[in-house]
């Protein structure tokens, strides 16, 4: 590689994960350079790649610098003093090999990075390879969390990205140092929690986390659930819910078409949207615990779904995700049991449907999604694949009355989701519609002043057009008209 001319006077080392993942064949994207030089040294260093590269500060004062070769490599390039106390320094033994640069070839092909080097050339001063091929993530110390507290949380997303284990003492590590998390940036939290989500092993890594409560340091609001309708849920309450969902969700994404009539660009659509849609499934009933009351000696938990939406947006917003980001994930947690709601219909009119489309517009395929995970929590893995060609049928006829639980609600409720999902660009078409007059001309109409009141006078006028019973606005204008506006 070019660059690595730059480097030729000096004591240069490839470190860290991109070693690690050569050895486990795995892509590289990133890669960690550290060169043992003085700071003026350092300094020309960096001016010399600067001819050649587009080179900038990730740190200025530890000296830390980036290239970006794409949107999706990078190459990192750092000052140190001493191989062994960096390597030391470092977070877990899986991350603390270095190979000489002179004896190590990188190159790009296609959309990552290529590495060749000798496996005896590794210098691996903290058993790094004996727990890769134990698939073990060992802290090199726990200073190491004390240093930087974020690598508490980057524990449990190698756990989820690498599918290793954490060995004992790194676990106690983490348990007796977890309050340490809250120095961490927010900003820095959400990255890592967005590469948990990222993965297929989401239920596994949370459960995991809530073993030694760091879970909880994390979504505090969550150990609300654990005691919460465990008459319902059994032990673990609303949380063992929320673990099963997450479940429902890493079975769903590792092979979509199994389970669901989608289309190829609506596939497309779900995986640009997984992280969010899996942050959802973890926070979708975070107000069931605030809601939770007997009625009529009946557990219910009226409301959760919209004030759930309004704690995930509070949650959110104290993680510094983006306001997009923030709106996805309230807007289908607050509208999370729509679809249900109509599946207890034997007949399904187009508007109901209809409704939901205009109503959640770009955020409709992540409800579904959503709710898919949700009622297909309720049936054992076994169970759901035995019947992956059912749910995928029509939906069969209520002859009398669903029963509150079992397979049969089940079934019925994904083929909801199914029949919404054959026919979603068809929906998506018809409710993609303007009221055929807006609230000025009602207030006109109706001599009326700005108020909440010409909000549902517009919702009405759009029930009709979905139904395609107003046509122009001189149908709109007499309806408008004939309504009795004391009883809305």
């Amino acid at each position: 590689m070019e660059l690595f001319s730059c480097f030729d006077k000096y004591q240069t080392y490839l470190v860290g994960g991109a070693i690690r993942n050569w050895l486990l064949k795995k892509e590289i994207y990133d890669i960690d350079i550290i060169v043992v030089a003085e700071k003026n040294d350092f300094i020309n260093i960096i001016k010399k790649i600067s001819k050649k590269f587009n080179i900038f500060p990730l740190d200025r004062e530890r000296g830390i610098y980036r290239i970006n070769i794409s949107k999706e490599l990078t190459i990192d390039i750092s000052m140190i003093s001493d191989l062994g106390s960096d390597l030391m320094a470092r977070d877990f033994t899986i991350n603390s090999l270095a190979v000489d640069i002179k004896k190590a070839k990188v190159k790009v092909v296609r959309d990552s990075f290529k590495i060749k080097i000798n496996k005896k050339d590794i210098i691996d001063k903290l058993s790094g390879i004996k727990d890769i091929n134990h698939s073990i993530i060992r802290v090199n110390s726990e200073k190491s969390f004390i240093d930087d507290p974020l690598r508490l949380l980057r524990a449990y997303r190698f756990f989820a990205t690498l599918d290793f284990d954490i060995d004992k003492q790194t676990l106690n590590f983490i348990g007796k140092n977890k309050t340490l998390i809250h120095s961490s940036s927010p900003e820095r939290i959400r990255e890592e929690l967005l590469k948990i989500f990222e993965t297929d092993n989401t239920e596994k890594t949370f459960k995991k986390m809530a073993e030694n409560e760091f879970l909880f340091e994390l979504f505090p609001v969550l150990k609300m659930q654990m005691s919460c309708a465990e008459v319902y849920y059994g032990k673990g309450g609303v949380l063992k819910h929320t673990f099963n969902v997450l479940k429902r969700l890493d079975l769903l994404y590792q092979n979509p078409k199994k389970y669901l009539n989608i289309s190829k660009k609506l596939l497309v659509q779900m995986k640009n949207e997984k992280a969010l849609i899996k942050l959802a499934g973890l926070l979708h009933d975070v107000a069931k615990p605030h809601k939770a009351k007997f009625i009529k000696d009946r557990l219910r938990f009226f409301g959760h779904e919209e004030y759930g939406g309004i704690l995930s947006e509070r949650i959110l917003r104290d993680f510094k995700f983006s306001n997009n980001e923030i709106r996805y994930v309230k807007v289908i947690i607050s509208d999370h049991l729509r679809v249900g709601n109509i599946a207890h219909n034997n007949i399904i009119t187009p508007r109901a449907i209809l409704r939901i489309f205009y109503d959640l517009k770009e955020y409709t395929l992540g409800l579904l999604i959503l709710s898919w995970a949700d009622h297909s929590s309720y049936m054992s893995e076994k169970k759901l694949n035995l019947l992956s060609k059912k749910i995928k049928e029509k939906p069969f006829e209520i002859k009398h009355k669903l029963p509150k639980n079992g397979p049969k609600k089940t079934v019925r409720f994904l083929q909801v989701v199914n029949m919404i999902l054959k026919n979603y660009s068809r929906f998506n078409r018809q409710s993609d519609i303007k009221p055929i007059i807006d609230g000025n001309e009602i207030m006109q109409v109706l001599n009326i002043k700005p108020s909440p009141l010409v909000g549902k006078i517009i919702k009405k006028l759009i029930n009709l057009q979905l139904e395609k019973k107003l046509i122009n606005k001189k149908d709109a204008t007499n309806y408008i008209k004939s309504l009795h506006i004391e009883d809305l």
